[in-house]
Order: C-alpha cells, then structure tokens, then sequence
C-alpha cells in the first residue's frame, strides 16, 4: 500500500491528495488494522475465510468510492488496477478457498458495472474496461479453483500412498515395519508411565491345509475375517494391531492386566468358534480357528520389541504343541 500511494501522489493531481490519504489512511488502512488486530482472537483460524473475503470486498469497494469521488468531484479518471491485486492478493496471497473468491469476485464485478453505469469514467473505455475487470476476477477465481484441486488430489495421492506404506492391503493392518514401529512408541509410551504391555501373536491354524483345499481367495478372505475380529476384540484407540506376515497377526496393548488378556484372547478364540467356516478334510480341527501366544510384562525396562515378540511366538508354539485353536499366556515377568 505504501508504494502505490507514492506512486497515486505523483500520478493525482495536488487538489486530490487530501481525498486520496483520507481513503487510504482513513478507510482502507483501518479496514486492514481491523483484520490484524482480530488476527488475535482465539476463533480466528476457523472463519479466517469469511474474514479474508470481507478484507478483499471491503478493499475493493473503497476503492470504487475513490474512483466514482474523483470522477464526480474532480473529473478524473481514477486507474482500477488495484481491484485486481486486491483479489489476487487476498485469493493467492491470503487463500480464499475458491467459492469465497467466487462470491467475491461476482460482488465485485456487480459493483464494478453498477459504478461504470452511474458514473462512466472511462468515456468510451466504460466496456472494455469492465469486461477487463470481470474477467480478471473471474480468471483469479478459476485459477484458485485449479489451485484448490491441485492440492485436494495431492493431498488425496499422499494420504493413499502413506497408507500403502504403512498398512497391508489384504487385511487392512499395520503392516510390518509400521508395526514394529508403532510397537517401539508403545514400548516407550509405557516405560515412561509405568505401565504394563502385552504381545499376543495370532496364527491361523492349518492355513496352508486350508489355502490348498479351498484356494487361495478362500484364503484371502480368511485373512480379512481375522482382521475384521481383532478390531471388534480390541477397539482401544492405543491398541495396536498389525498383520506380521502371511497368516500371522501381531496384537500389542498397553495398561492391561493379566485377566484382560486373557478375556480377549478367549474373545478371539470364541469369534472363530461362532463363524463355524469349514476348515480342510486332514486340519486338525474341522473349523477354522487360530491359536495365540501372548507375553504380559509390567516392568518393560529391560526388554525391546524384538524380546517380546519373540516370547510370544514361543507361547505361540506351545499354544500350537497344545492343540491348536487355545491360547498360552507367558508367565508375567
């Protein structure tokens, strides 16, 4: 603003030059300390964008009553630029999402021809110059459109490829590295507040048996029937579940206690009984079911992920040397 009014001073003539630092300084500069000083209220960040499109019409429209002033008063024609760095300013600058930049860009073409039909200061320039105006605008606002889009598609494409890298797609699980990353913060998480954790590793029994009787989609949709128990087994927003590789599942919680892991280890096992799917003629169990070995600690001080998912596959085979379709909790250290 400071360099177009030294550039407005040398452009009007000296009779104007009170007029025109009373709409800069006395209008437009109050609009704009306004729009700063609300800056500071807590709820601004949720209607920044109603604030920014009332900043780029309120602009817009001083300036229109300084073009139809010095046109009226003086007989002078006024340049309209500013109308448009205004909107390119507030759109780009400032991020009008694209409908506010729409609306402001129609109420301000509406008042642009409104002023050039009660006062034509352009002469025989009044068409063109307002068909300038409108299509400025309304080209800022496309563009903010395209903008818009842009990012909208590549925040989608970066939210897909994030969960490709962290999430297995058959089961829909944290995926390996994600899993034991997301274990290793747990881990941390509970050593910093004391709190127990426990590893429960899912195996489906005879799965190869299984795949080769019924085929791999059959197997497939084994997979996702785990999947879909263990999230309505372990809901907690800090429980972690992760699909370890082929028919094995890793379950990591924090702040249970022994009788908890229990009763969702018998919640898992009672989900396969209750679906009563086929296994193949030569399973050990004529229905589906998986066994689970599970690990529980209370002082994780002196262990890592990798020790305890180690102790939960030996619980795991012992779950296996059981009988299958049971589940073995280690004793806890």
């Amino acid at each position: 603003m400071a360099s177009f009014m030294v550039a407005d001073y040398m452009l009007l003539p000296a009779d104007m030059h009170q007029l025109y630092t009373f709409d800069r300084l006395l209008l437009q500069l109050p609009i704009i300390f306004l729009m700063v000083a609300g800056s500071y209220w807590r709820g601004f960040a949720q209607y920044k964008h109603y604030f920014f499109t009332f900043l780029l019409i309120a602009l817009t429209y001083s300036n229109y009553w300084l073009i139809w002033v010095c046109w009226h008063n003086f007989k002078f024609d006024f340049p309209y630029e500013g109308t448009i760095l205004y909107a390119y300013y507030c759109v780009f600058a400032l991020g009008i999402p694209f409908k506010m930049a729409l609306m402001a860009s129609t109420v301000n073409v509406i008042g642009f021809a409104v002023l050039m039909y009660i006062a034509p200061v352009y002469g025989d320039r009044v068409l063109i110059s307002t068909a300038f105006v409108g299509g400025s605008l309304f080209v800022c606002a496309y563009a903010k459109y395209r903008l818009d889009r842009s990012l909208t598609l590549l925040e989608e494409t970066n939210h897909k490829l994030l969960k490709l890298s962290k999430y297995d797609p058959l089961s829909n699980l944290l995926n390996r590295r994600a899993l034991r990353e997301e274990s290793t913060k747990l881990l941390a998480f509970s050593r910093r507040h004391n709190a127990s954790i426990a590893i429960l590793m899912i195996d489906l029994d005879d799965f190869k048996k299984y795949n080769d009787s019924f085929g791999h989609q059959q197997g497939d949709e084994a997979i996702r029937r785990q999947s879909a128990m263990m999230k309505a087994v372990f809901k907690r927003e800090s429980d972690i579940l992760g699909r370890y590789g082929g028919e094995e599942f890793i379950v990591v919680l924090s702040g249970v206690t022994e009788a908890q892991v229990k009763e969702r280890c018998e919640a898992l096992l009672q989900a396969w009984k209750d679906e009563e799917i086929p296994h193949a003629k030569d399973a050990q169990h004529n229905k589906m079911s998986c066994s689970i070995g599970a690990v529980l600690i209370n002082n994780s001080e002196s262990t890592n992920v990798d020790l305890l998912i180690n102790d939960a596959d030996k619980a795991l085979y012992q779950a296996k040397e059981a009988g299958k379709a049971c589940y073995v909790l280690s004793p806890r250290r």
